[in-house]
């Protein structure tokens, strides 16, 4: 029998990234069939989901009477998401009309009873049809395999450089913040994935783009258009975070493909990413999934079975006394660290979640799940440590648009920072 391998097409999707946009498309499918009343009901949940068009969770809500643009950019999005949800065969378009397929049916009833199930449901039709999940978690293991599978994306502004930008006027100033910054990258790259990458041909290449676009001259002390500062320092942005990904991690496809997948491989805890790790500035992706033959692991779960014999399996925490006492032995470890360079009593629960979760490497959703049952095992006086939570200012009370580090949720409340220490 000839095992069949997987062919990856994961540029096949559209721009969205929350799965959840699939969710409410069916929720509101289930009443109605003429795409325009849909479209009204898909509108309504999508705010009430707070699900923007970036990878994070509106805080304000559309106004109700939404400009021609607006609306343009729901229709868009509105859209797009029908065509990927006939194709997982959930609905069926005809003409004027969507309606439930048996499939569709099924996966809103899980979703309906558990939006997790719903995520482990679609995930097979994802995977089944596309094998993105197959692709990128063999890309990070076979990049960077000393650091288990660890991708960086390194982002240094002039100013974490030491350049700022009311001293940065010449062209020389722009071109010193690229030499510096070609060395950082250079360091990031032997630290991290220990590897020597000499950038200078790669720096010159993206100066050259520069000056062949007007924005710098090669005239060093001459002064450089200070309203395309910004446009300038975005450039670099791209030019390196693109370079990271197809020079040197090789990856095949364009950096919204990669986004689009790491960022639903993070809903479903195949893939963690974050631009937010504790000193480090930039993106860190890694997996917290294998692909492999086998397991005899009972904290891997298998979740997709490929014909080539080999299967996906994320790394799901079983609640047993050995993880629920290592879990905490992570938790109060990494928890002295942060106070301890912080100097503060109380730590932000997401730069903790951050660490633990790179440390044990699990999704953030397991790290949500055991912290809320550690915390209530430590309200009854059975942990080896006090644990305190409190809410200090929430995301939403402030004037953020978008919700970018998700607090935790403990018994229905949200929390984000959180005190530890030892009984007496």
């Amino acid at each position: 029998m000839i095992l069949k391998e997987p062919i990856p097409n994961p540029q096949m999707v559209r721009k969205f990234y929350f799965l959840d946009y699939i969710f409410i498309l069916l929720q509101s499918c289930k009443n109605h069939e003429n795409k325009s009343v849909i479209f009204l009901n898909f509108k309504i949940l999508k705010d009430k989901e707070r699900l923007g068009e970036s990878k994070y969770r509106k805080l304000t809500i559309e106004q109700s009477d939404l400009s021609l643009k607006q609306e343009q950019r729901y229709f868009y999005t509105y859209e797009q998401v029908i065509i990927e949800a006939v194709s997982y065969e959930l609905v069926k378009n005809n003409n004027n009309k969507l309606t439930l397929t048996e499939t569709g049916m099924e996966c809103l009833s899980l979703g309906e009873k558990d939006r997790r199930l719903f995520y482990e449901r679609l995930l097979l039709l994802m995977e089944k049809k596309y094998f993105a999940f197959f692709d990128l978690i063999n890309l990070c293991y076979s990049e960077n395999k000393t650091k288990n599978g660890l991708l960086i994306f390194p982002i240094y502004s002039p100013r974490k450089l030491g350049f700022e930008k009311s001293n940065m006027k010449t062209n020389g100033d722009i071109i010193s913040y690229s030499n510096k910054l070609k060395k950082k990258l250079e360091n990031d790259i032997v630290n991290f994935l220990q590897q020597n990458i000499d950038l200078q041909n790669a720096n010159e290449i993206l100066l050259q783009s520069l000056f062949s676009d007007g924005l710098l001259t090669k005239e060093l002390d001459k002064l450089f258009d200070g309203e395309k500062y910004n446009s300038i320092i975005i450039r670099f942005r791209k030019y390196w975070l693109n370079y990271f990904l197809n020079k040197i991690y090789n990856y095949k496809h364009s950096f919204e493909t990669f986004n689009i997948w790491v960022e639903r491989g993070k809903q479903l805890g195949i893939i963690h990413t974050t631009e937010f790790y504790p000193n480090f500035d930039g993106r860190l992706v890694y997996p917290t999934s294998i692909i492999t033959n086998k397991s005899n692991n009972k904290d891997l779960i298998n979740v997709f079975s490929y014909e080539n014999g080999q299967k996906l399996f994320i790394h799901k925490l079983q609640w047993n006394q050995d993880n629920q006492d290592s879990f905490v032995d992570s938790l109060v470890e990494i928890y002295f660290d942060l106070k301890r360079t912080r100097g503060t009593h109380f730590v932000r629960i997401s730069d903790l979640r951050e660490r633990v979760c790179y440390k044990r490497r699990i999704p953030s959703f397991i790290f949500n799940e055991f912290i809320e049952k550690i915390y209530n095992r430590n309200l009854k006086g059975e942990t080896k440590v006090q644990i305190s939570l409190e809410a200090d200012r929430l995301p939403y009370e402030t004037n953020a648009m978008y919700l970018k580090r998700e607090p935790v949720s403990i018994n229905g409340q949200y929390k984000n920072i959180i005190a530890i220490d030892y009984r007496k």
